[in-house]
């Protein structure tokens, strides 16, 4: 076995190769995180899981500043949520093709095999397991197609009943015409078509067309074995579409010249926004939860959602606050993560050993602490950093140590 001393040298050899333990800690809905969360916040966790479990058709506001680790929090749910589909999407991103951004992400959530088996679920109950007689048995594509539009036609509103059809053709066409089974798997995976592709499905458009994107988004959380928790991040981009421009500046173009003093093109991105939230709200198995910055960004929100939807009201859940790490949060996630970095290195036994803060050491964390005022994405900034010097500075370790004591971080 190795001694002590031994395995702090092995952990700084392997560190001078050139990999930074805190370089990918910066969290994004894209890239998977197994990292638990702090102690302080795992009772947040456990609330919001009730909360998910105990309440249907809500939305959840989460508040936190910039850099509190909202996002993180999402990865830790996800891992925490055995049983439903959770999905993560930043409204600073998706805004302009929501239904389809968000659809495109449940897929990539749930997989093929779970689309096929729902789909193949769906049309079992419009009657698919019925045959024509005959020398072969086969099912009676237009009768399913009908029994499908009877079942369906009064859960939709009248303007989308096109898209409706549209959809019904492709899951059927999907399910019982063999020689377009191909085609039709691509539709309903989002891929892109064009007007000689759709033609061939008998279909007028692809899942570009908001429409179709939601009834399909509905029809699969509905009928899917899970249940299904939408993570909408940077919701406060819906403010921020509309927000008017200081009155000191000057503009050289004022759109209320061409639209008028009620409504400008921003206002009504953001209205048709929210109105898609409030369609997303209504579908039964789904549950959403919103980040926001502010409890005057939730009482804004509250506002506008209670304009649009005045024949319904929308049910908020008390907000959760995100709060900036303690003292021993920013241990225990110095802790964590070193561990966690030699674990996916292969290096279980390293791992296991005590190291204390080894390489750094307590004083250095308590000023990180009081010059970041515990803001965990500061934290990591100045972690990162300190980690840079240790592997590439010439220096050795007790004299970069030293240097950050002495320093105002």
């Amino acid at each position: 076995m190795l001694l002590y001393e031994n395995k702090k040298a092995k952990l700084l050899s392997i560190l001078k190769i050139g990999i930074n333990p805190f370089k990918k800690f910066v969290s994004t809905g894209e890239i998977k995180e197994d990292l638990g969360l702090v102690k302080s916040r795992e009772s947040i966790l456990q609330n919001i899981v009730d909360i998910i479990k105990e309440e249907d058709n809500f939305i959840l506001p989460i508040i936190g500043d910039v850099g509190i680790g909202k996002t993180h929090l999402f990865w830790t749910l996800k891992n925490s949520l055995y049983y439903y589909n959770t999905i993560y999407i930043s409204l600073d991103t998706v805004y302009k093709k929501f239904f389809y951004s968000t659809y495109s992400e449940f897929i990539d959530a749930i997989g093929v095999e779970p689309l096929r088996f729902i789909v193949n679920q769906l049309c079992d109950e419009w009657g698919a397991l019925d045959r024509i007689y005959g020398f072969f048995h086969v099912a009676d594509i237009e009768k399913v197609k009908k029994i499908a539009i009877q079942k369906l036609e009064n859960k939709y509103d009248r303007d989308e009943k096109e898209a409706l059809i549209d959809v019904i053709n492709g899951i059927v066409t999907h399910q019982l015409d063999p020689f377009k089974k191909i085609e039709a798997e691509g539709w309903l995976l989002g891929e892109l078509m064009n007007v000689r592709e759709l033609s061939r499905l008998k279909l007028k458009f692809d899942l570009r067309k908001g429409k179709n994107a939601y009834i399909m988004l509905k029809l699969l959380i509905e009928n899917s074995k899970l249940g299904s928790v939408l993570f909408i991040d940077d919701f406060e981009k819906i403010i921020s579409i509309t927000n008017p421009i200081d009155d000191e500046t000057d503009e050289v173009f004022d759109p209320s010249w061409l639209y008028g003093q009620s409504q400008n093109p921003e206002e009504i991105s953001s209205q048709k926004l929210l109105q898609k939230i409030i369609k997303l709200q209504s579908i039964k198995g789904l549950h959403l939860i919103i980040t926001l910055k502010s409890d005057r960004s939730l009482e804004e929100i509250k506002e506008r959602f209670q304009e649009l939807s005045k024949e319904k009201t929308i049910k908020f859940i008390e907000p959760i606050y995100i709060e900036n790490f303690t003292e021993d949060d920013i241990d225990d996630f110095y802790l964590k993560s070193m561990k966690y970095f030699l674990e996916n290195l292969g290096l279980t036994k390293l791992a296991k050993a005590e190291f204390e803060y080894y390489p750094l050491n307590k004083q250095i964390l308590r000023k990180l602490y009081s010059s970041t005022n515990g803001n965990p994405r500061e934290i990591i900034k100045h972690l990162i950093k300190i980690f840079n010097d240790i592997i590439f500075s010439n220096n050795n370790l007790n004299a970069i140590l030293r240097e950050y004591e002495s320093e105002q971080l």
